[in-house]
């Protein structure tokens, strides 16, 4: 229980001069600009494919006269 306590404490101050220095609003910018870059990418492919023309299904001709084989 005591390592967590001292744990948390560490964190804490870590996370509070970070904060201080602006460091997290970097980090959450960064975060941010990633996020708008990989879902614009995301859209690009989704319009790539909605626009490429599918391939026609092919279906194979089937010959009633045929007899089956044993």
């Amino acid at each position: 229980m005591i390592r967590t306590l001292i744990f948390g404490a560490i964190a804490g101050y870590v996370g509070k001069k970070l904060y201080d220095e602006g460091k997290l609003t970097e980090f959450k910018d960064d975060i941010v600009a990633r996020y708008g870059e990989a879902k614009a990418k995301l859209d690009e492919q989704r319009v790539e494919t909605a626009t490429t023309p599918a391939a026609p299904l092919v279906t194979p001709s089937v010959t009633g006269n045929r007899p089956l084989p044993n």
